[in-house]
């Protein structure tokens, strides 16, 4: 037996939604063009229909309970499964349609351009989104349910989503092979520490955080001599090749950065002895339900990359 619930329960629901996003009714109410008195109204129905508390309100701020987590989780749940319902029910025969929404790395979504093609190509009436993110944007992405799934490299598995491990990247260490420095075939920590690195802004400077160092660092038990910060990985190359200092960047990363420019100077030094290597797969929230066509695209692109191979790193080394 389906229980009857209150015909405005879903309108609650999607006012609660945006509220626990914004951490504001005023906020909300924007969002879903509707007086700040209705959306107070509709959780105020939702926490005496819950009988529970979703928001505790302290001062002019709204600060979401645990409950209100548990709730939030559902509700993305609720509201995917919904629209997936419709994508279903409203597909002819094998013909998919409907709208697909996925978040990429670039080096990732590079490789995958071959499949997403050819997906293109045989069903025309699906609206594909793709987003060009770093791996800290495809996490939240996914998390907040603004894309159907993440294609990602990351130093280890999420602790509250999904990932579908499909191969790994060695870290590498990246330097000038006119370097002024000792560096053995094998690096050691006290060879890192000595080294003047290019890096990633740390997270509180910048959204995207190092992938290695960022907990890298306090894990490996160290401190770095950083001459530069930047925040991407092509420009961090550039200065490597004017020998201002040396990176690290796993193999998938550095092929996809090194376009533009004469890299033959540049050569690299395994470093997964002392860092993780990066994990490069497919992240979804738990839970989640995928539409007919987002669920056809990622067995696609799942089976495209399980097959991969990883090319060459610059010095001409293949991936053991």
């Amino acid at each position: 037996m389906l229980e009857e619930l209150n015909g405005d329960f879903l309108q609650w629901l999607r006012g609660f939604y945006y509220v626990a996003k914004t951490g504001s009714i005023r906020k909300a109410a924007e969002f879903m063009h509707r007086n700040p008195s209705t959306i107070s109204y509709q959780i105020r129905a939702l926490e005496q229909e819950l009988n529970t508390v979703l928001f505790d309100r302290y001062k002019k701020t709204l600060r979401i309970t645990p409950e209100g987590k548990k709730l939030l989780s559902w509700t993305i749940t609720t509201f995917e499964t919904l629209q997936s319902m419709r994508s279903a029910v409203g597909t002819q025969g094998e013909s998919l349609q409907g709208q697909a929404r996925m978040a990429s790395t670039l080096p990732f979504a590079a490789l995958g351009t071959p499949v997403i093609a050819s997906f293109l190509k045989e069903y025309p009436n699906v609206d594909l989104q793709i987003i060009r993110a770093l791996p800290s944007d495809v996490e939240t992405a996914v998390r907040e349910a603004r894309v159907d799934f993440g294609l990602t490299g990351l130093p280890r598995l999420p602790d509250d989503l999904h990932m579908d491990v499909l191969f790994k990247s060695r870290p590498l260490l990246v330097v000038h092979r006119d370097h002024p420095w000792y560096i053995p075939p094998v690096p050691t920590l006290e060879d890192l520490q000595k080294l003047p690195f290019i890096s990633f802004l740390p997270r509180q400077e910048f959204q995207n955080r190092d992938p290695f160092f960022g907990e890298g660092a306090a894990a490996l038990d160290y401190r770095r001599n950083t001459v530069l910060k930047v925040n991407n990985f092509h420009l961090i190359l550039r200065f490597v090749l004017q020998n201002v200092g040396v990176a690290v960047l796993d193999e998938l990363s550095l092929k996809a950065s090194v376009f533009g420019a004469d890299w033959s100077p540049l050569t690299s030094y395994p470093l997964d002895h002392l860092l993780p290597n990066m994990l490069y797969g497919i992240v979804l929230r738990r839970r989640k339900l995928l539409s007919p066509q987002a669920r056809t695209l990622l067995e696609r692109l799942r089976e495209h990359f399980i097959g991969l191979q990883l090319p060459a790193d610059i010095t001409g080394k293949s991936r053991e």
